[in-house]
């Protein structure tokens, strides 16, 4: 998928322990705080980290990540608390785990827009890759060890 248009963006798509229904506290204060538009996917690898996942980009369509993508009015506050969350904000000390980027991805009903996709900034080589790219569905049979991927930048 291709960014389309601009480089800002009200949206935000989450994978981990931000989704609607993890029940972390970031979640919670992310949903009292956005609107929910609804589930769709990025185009790209999502690995198992222990706690938490990240994700990398893609150049295989078929490599899909699941998320939820909400709506923000303020992107400003809720992108710095969330930098912050990621520890990835100005203060926090380099290098960072993950980089906020503006990134393609698509809705359930085929739509496609831009939205700000935390990637995961780290070697992915030692990682468990969650194969089914659904960290809530995710089970150690959907995982497998992958050290041979590609990243696309």
């Amino acid at each position: 998928m291709k960014l389309i248009g601009k480089r800002q963006t009200n949206y935000l798509f989450v994978y981990g322990t931000l989704r609607r229904h993890h029940g972390h506290p970031m979640s919670r204060w992310l949903s009292r705080r956005t609107d929910w538009v609804g589930t769709g996917y990025f185009q790209g690898i999502l690995f198992n980290l222990g706690k938490y996942p990240g994700i990398v980009k893609s150049d295989n369509e078929t490599d899909r990540v699941i998320g939820d993508i909400f709506r923000t009015d303020n992107p400003k506050m809720t992108l710095k608390t969330l930098d912050r969350y990621e520890q990835c904000s100005i203060v926090d000390p380099r290098p960072h785990e993950y980089r906020r980027s503006i990134e393609p991805v698509m809705l359930g009903n085929g739509k496609t827009l831009n939205a700000w996709v935390y990637l995961y900034n780290r070697p992915i080589k030692d990682h468990i890759c969650i194969t089914s790219g659904d960290f809530l569905a995710s089970s150690p049979k959907q995982s497998i060890r992958r050290t041979s991927i590609k990243r696309k930048r």
